[in-house]
């Protein structure tokens, strides 16, 4: 799973004054607000040319404890270590894909895929970028001894072949419908003489814009520019410092009074407010982080598939994010709304809340004199906790009594890989292409399908998605996958939270990616 720090961790969106946006109307401001090409964010319009020079300090939610992108460990550590990796391909604000270290590919037929490189790319050690190096990437990322997490990720993938010094081709054991969104997701290139040098998970060597400078435990990252970076004139900034303190408040502060100068988040309750202040600016918001409940389906009660569809109709999606996240996230039943490309507004209990038909579903199951469940969430995740707050009300309508059970990351997670649970509340961060939220949560294979469902009929669904190449074919199909989860309900998505980054005004060229990447190279300072 991948949350914040690493693992598990609808209608149509709200954007600022809480008014719909259709996908073309967000478009249309989108072009309006952004513009260029390359990497990562966008510089706007209306700010001028971008400057040379200046220091970035950014004050993100957790702390990094892994920059070895093999492991992909958490969301923190990613954020620090994809400015200093590259990618060989990357996702604009448009959901398309767009060249990184690959400057070009074409897939060859269902089973290979080839990829030319830039031949002006340099590691943080002076080691030119070749094919080799993306060999090595591939090898060691799928070579099983190396317990690599991400391995599950390209399974389809046999090897990476070497075809000249800058070309590489990609050998499937099946056809692979994902495999480019799983390239701009994570896999960046790494040099094996780099990692030998030095251990990655403290050291990381890339090919990126910032090179890695030091690293103060549980104080700050330090990265500054490479002057070497193949992209010529990028970076703009001279110095970037990551700083993760935990509290929304003390970010918001630390903004206000100058300390830092971008930050991740703001408590939701103030956003009204501060899109109203003169001293601060913020990003376009993008619903791009699902957040839902797991229903343990390995046992009782949730084994049972009605009582699993009672909760699902028992829930009030729009009341949960209007108590709990202050319109920062939008209501929604899939976990690819608008704008995402993905997008199908497909919804099983569309109408719902439905007490009465939830009631029926218990009394059915043989539950309705009264049902008493657990409800599991990081102690460390206040906004989770509160939802079960919510939750707990919302289900004591229909004669069920949620036990709302906080607990630390440890023992959370303990507690997943055990089953010891009912009910747990989680988000996921890879959602580029849907396969990566169907599959590794809800394939009776993956480690990651803590909800315990195991069913023959959402194996042989996921895998044809997975399984098909062609785009139009998957589109079409992917309505469908859509519903049948969601009437199968051990996954029941809530709510998508608005991406959007706060920072001073003079702080340009930052806009939330579905690749939920802080990529910096295309930010500068007025």
């Amino acid at each position: 799973m991948s949350d914040r720090d690493g693992a598990a961790n609808g209608s149509a969106p709200t954007i600022e004054g809480g008014l719909p946006l259709t996908r073309r109307a967000w478009l249309t401001r989108s072009a309006a607000l952004v513009a260029g090409a390359g990497l990562g964010p966008r510089v706007a319009l209306a700010q001028g040319p971008p400057r040379r020079g200046g220091i970035l300090r950014v004050a993100t939610v957790d702390k990094p404890v892994n920059m070895d992108p093999g492991y992909a460990q958490l969301y923190s550590s990613l954020q620090i270590y994809q400015n200093v990796y590259n990618k060989l391909a990357y996702v604009d604000e448009a959901g398309q894909f767009i060249p990184g270290l690959a400057k070009a590919w074409k897939q060859e037929n269902d089973r290979t895929w080839l990829f030319d490189l830039v031949d002006n790319a340099v590691f943080h050690n002076g080691e030119p970028l070749t094919s080799q190096d993306v060999v090595f990437t591939f090898t060691r990322l799928l070579d099983a001894k190396n317990k690599l997490p991400m391995r599950i990720f390209f399974s389809p993938v046999e090897g990476v072949e070497a075809v000249g010094q800058y070309q590489v081709r990609f050998h499937l054991a099946r056809p692979f419908g994902p495999l480019l969104a799983m390239l701009t997701q994570a896999t960046e290139i790494v040099n094996e003489k780099a990692l030998k040098d030095k251990d990655p998970k403290l050291f990381p060597i890339g090919t990126g814009p910032y090179r890695f400078v030091e690293w103060v435990k549980d104080d700050h990252v330090t990265l500054e520019r490479w002057d070497k970076y193949f992209r010529p004139g990028r970076p703009y900034l001279d110095r970037i410092l990551f700083h993760a303190p935990a509290d929304d408040t003390v970010r918001l502060t630390g903004l206000q009074t100058g300390r830092f100068n971008w930050i991740q988040t703001v408590p939701p309750q103030r956003i009204p407010e501060l899109e109203r202040s003169r001293d601060l600016t913020a990003s376009p918001g993008r619903p791009y982080l699902p957040f839902f409940l797991m229903l343990n389906a390995s046992k009782p009660p949730f084994n049972d598939r009605r009582l699993r569809q009672a909760i699902a109709w028992a829930i009030d999606r729009a009341e949960i994010v209007k108590l709990v996240y202050f319109g920062s996230h939008v209501p929604t039943a899939e976990p690819t709304p608008e704008p995402s490309p993905w997008a199908t507004g497909v919804n099983a209990h569309r109408g719902g809340p439905d007490l009465a038909r939830a009631r029926q579903l218990l009394a059915e199951a043989g539950s309705a004199g009264g049902l008493t469940v657990t409800y599991l969430v990081k102690s460390q995740v206040p906004v989770l906790v509160k939802t079960g707050e919510i939750l707990r009300e919302q289900l004591k309508k229909v004669g069920i009594t949620l036990d709302v059970q906080p607990l630390e990351s440890g023992q959370y997670f303990e507690a997943l890989v055990g089953k010891k649970f009912d009910i747990a509340a989680a988000w996921w961060s890879v959602t580029v292409d849907p396969d990566m939220f169907y599959s590794p949560l809800q394939h009776s294979a993956s480690p990651w399908n803590f909800s315990g469902l195991k069913s023959e009929e959402a194996d042989k669904r996921i895998d044809a998605f997975r399984f098909t190449t062609n785009a139009a074919a998957r589109k079409k199909m992917y309505p469908d996958l859509v519903r049948w989860f969601q009437e199968e309900g051990s996954l029941i998505v809530f709510s998508n939270e608005i991406q959007r980054y706060w920072m001073k005004p003079n702080v340009h060229g930052s806009v939330p990616l579905s690749s939920l990447e802080l990529r910096f190279e295309d930010s500068w300072i007025g």
